[in-house]
């Protein structure tokens, strides 16, 4: 192996920074929705966050364009635990920046919060652009 390919397999830096809602009294959308998660589930969303923020791109299987016209321009970051889908609806700001706007589960057709996609991303992405909302940086913690 060259010494290039040695280095890119120990490259560790954070590629990305995340965004997440903040809504207008206040309350962060991602921490509040991870805090709410079982344990297990909280670890599981802390080490995919964890590889996320590492990865050069994103792509399927743990990024998927949501479908829709309402919906033109957001997107799912995906992952499983303890067998069920667990999402973080969003969009890009800029090439290795992404906006956090939801968390969801997502079973089948079956959405909780049921409003995830139909409405509470819509409403927040809104809210951002009448700078009604705002953002904070989300930290992920990497080892």
């Amino acid at each position: 192996m060259h010494v290039l390919g040695i280095y890119e397999l120990k490259d560790n830096r954070v590629k990305w920074v995340l965004w997440e809602f903040v809504s207008p009294s206040h309350r962060p959308a991602i921490t509040t929705w991870r805090d709410s998660l079982p344990v297990n589930r909280r670890a599981d969303f802390d080490t995919f966050f964890r590889m996320l923020v590492k990865l050069q791109t994103w792509e399927h299987p743990h990024l998927k364009s949501l479908q829709g016209r309402p919906l033109r321009n957001l997107y799912e970051l995906r992952w499983k635990s303890q067998g069920v889908p667990h999402r973080v609806g969003g969009y890009f700001m800029s090439p290795k920046e992404f906006v956090m706007l939801i968390g969801f589960t997502h079973n089948g057709k079956k959405y909780d919060p049921p409003a995830a996609l139909t409405e509470t991303i819509l409403v927040r992405r809104k809210q951002l652009q009448a700078r009604e909302g705002s953002l904070r940086e989300y930290q992920v913690l990497v080892s």
